[in-house]
């Protein structure tokens, strides 16, 4: 063989190996990273920050499409994946979570997916002269409210729950309390 093809081939194959390096080698953090232990697989995050993390499970044998779970993993955490029985499950994507620095945020709706940072008070309790102690609702929608009894002691009698319906009120029946305390309310359970 001559030199010449001698050293062309030897550059194609020093070019497949730089175009087949793994992700991690060509400058892409990987964070997330499985492992089997035993029978069980897990996902782990080594780096510093929020991941989320796709997980693909293709069962050996198996002709239908792989699998795909959506994991957000905190911060040097581990993470047991659900996938039992015979298969390979790999890191398919590995990106910041939303909100963090170089993580997907949302422009059309910004709060999406976030919790409200102070829940919605829609319900206030009020003593009346004429009908005694009522639920007010001053939200346009319904509400679920939380009062607790207490007896003359001050130790608590028991909790009850009442559906006060939007911009409406309800009356709250003493049942024997010397006072009667508003815990809470939430939106209506459909």
């Amino acid at each position: 063989m001559r030199p010449t093809r001698w050293l062309a081939a030897l550059a194609a194959c020093g070019g497949i190996l730089a175009v087949i390096q793994s992700p991690a080698e060509a400058g892409a953090p990987q964070c997330a990273r499985t492992y089997a232990q035993g029978h069980s697989e897990f996902v782990v995050n080594i780096c510093d920050t929020c991941r989320r993390v796709a997980i693909t499970r293709r069962r050996i044998g198996a002709n239908g499409p792989p699998v795909m779970r959506t994991y957000d993993l905190r911060p040097k955490s581990k993470f047991p994946l659900p996938f039992k029985g015979p298969g390979r499950s790999r890191v398919t994507s590995d990106v910041p979570c939303r909100d963090e620095a170089g993580g997907g945020q949302d422009i059309l709706n910004p709060g999406k997916g976030r919790r409200e940072e102070t829940p919605q008070k829609c319900v206030s309790m009020q003593a009346t002269a004429k009908s005694g102690v009522v639920l007010i609702n001053q939200c346009g929608e319904c509400r679920a409210a939380a009062v607790e009894r207490y007896s003359r002691t001050g130790s608590s009698m028991g909790r009850e729950f009442y559906k006060v319906r939007s911009r409406g009120t309800t009356r709250v029946a003493p049942k024997g309390a010397a006072r009667v305390g508003f815990l809470a309310d939430v939106a209506c359970p459909s």
